[in-house]
């Protein structure tokens, strides 16, 4: 039983100084029934609407920052089993209402997405089109990944992988910028091996088995920022403010600094500079079951740095997973020197802006 709800609107402040989000959700009087999510921009002039029918989960603030600056309002109309509401109480009556509307649709959901197709088909107004598969990775710089394993991405093949005319200036790249930055850091290594000794008696290296490319396993090479019995436990990811951290290692993991070791996982050629975070199999095993595509990272080396790790903040967990998957993929899918330069500058970015884990 649905429970009356009070319209809510609440304000998100982003990091545009300028734009001020209203997420105002509306009281539905059916049960059974889903919230709409409506959020407008202050600063957007422009009549343009968004609207994404079938909504899941793909869109973090990231995204929503970067979709209030072009259009006026985005509405999000979550995933429902009931087609009559879908089109009378929602779709139909944004239609009417706006003249100019940008409408998002999942192609996953058949019959649907054609009922929604004929009734914008009658609408005689400036309406566009566009699935979700190619709107997030036209607009978001993403590729749009199914919440359930059943569901499928026609844009995604799964021969997704470099060929020669990437591989070669990959490692070009790899290759000069781990001799400059083997170079420039090696005081660090220095300064990060006394530490260590010092904080956490034990070994100052540690190494950890985790999936390369081909699901192949390889020892990860990192400085040890943990306690010698930090899994004790048993696996387990990594949180902000882990108690399992030394003073000196949380430093190293603010600026990233315990990565500098996989320098030499560079020169044995198990990793690249850039792709896919390394995944350790117990976690790999089960994202490979709940998470569709995720297999595809494996296609190619991993990095110590990627595009995931620059776009989407660190986390744990399934959800976390999915998210960082959708830049991963997207990487592989459309690399370019453009692109590989552009992560090398945000990395940059988030080491002396101290935003790592």
């Amino acid at each position: 039983m649905v429970k009356n709800f009070i319209s809510e609107r609440l304000y998100l402040n982003l990091h545009n100084k300028h734009t001020t989000i209203f997420n105002e959700m509306r009281k539905i009087q059916t049960a059974d029934r889903t919230f709409t999510h409506r959020l407008m921009s202050k600063t957007v002039t422009t009549e343009d609407v968004l609207i994404i029918t079938s909504y899941d989960y793909f869109l973090q603030k990231h995204d929503l920052s970067t979709l209030l600056n072009k259009y006026r309002e985005i509405i999000l109309v979550p995933h429902s089993t009931d087609d009559d509401y879908l089109l009378n109480h929602t779709v139909s009556p944004l239609l009417d209402k706006y003249e100019k509307i940008h409408l998002i649709t999942n192609p996953q959901y058949d019959s649907r997405y054609r009922v929604i197709y004929e009734l914008v088909a009658r609408q005689n107004k400036s309406i566009k089109i566009t699935t979700v598969y190619d709107f997030c990775e036209k607009y978001l710089k993403k590729v749009y990944i199914p919440e359930d394993v059943s569901e499928s991405n026609p844009n995604i093949s799964s021969l997704i992988s470099f060929g020669k005319r990437v591989r070669y200036p990959k490692k070009i790249i790899d290759l000069l910028i781990s001799i400059v930055l083997l170079t420039l850091s090696f005081p660090l290594w220095i300064i990060s091996y006394i530490y260590i000794k010092l904080q956490s008696p034990g070994p100052a290296f540690f190494f950890q088995e985790r999936v390369g490319k081909d699901n192949k396993l390889f020892n990860c090479i990192k400085f040890r920022s943990m306690r010698l019995d930090a899994e004790s436990n048993g696996a387990s990811f990594s949180k902000k403010n882990d108690s399992r951290v030394f003073s000196y290692g949380a430093f190293m993991r603010l600026t990233r600094i315990d990565e500098l070791p996989q320098i030499a996982n560079i020169f044995q050629r198990d990793i690249s500079l850039i792709g896919p975070r390394p995944e350790r199999p117990v976690f790999t095993e089960t994202f490979d079951e709940t998470i569709p595509y995720y297999n595809l990272r494996h296609n190619i080396k991993p990095g110590i740095t990627g595009y995931a790790q620059v776009m989407y903040a660190y986390g744990a967990g399934v959800r976390d997973a999915r998210h960082k998957l959708m830049y991963d993929l997207y990487y592989i899918k459309n690399w370019s020197l453009q692109l590989e330069l552009k992560i090398i500058l945000l990395t940059i970015i988030v080491i002396f802006g101290r935003k790592g884990r």
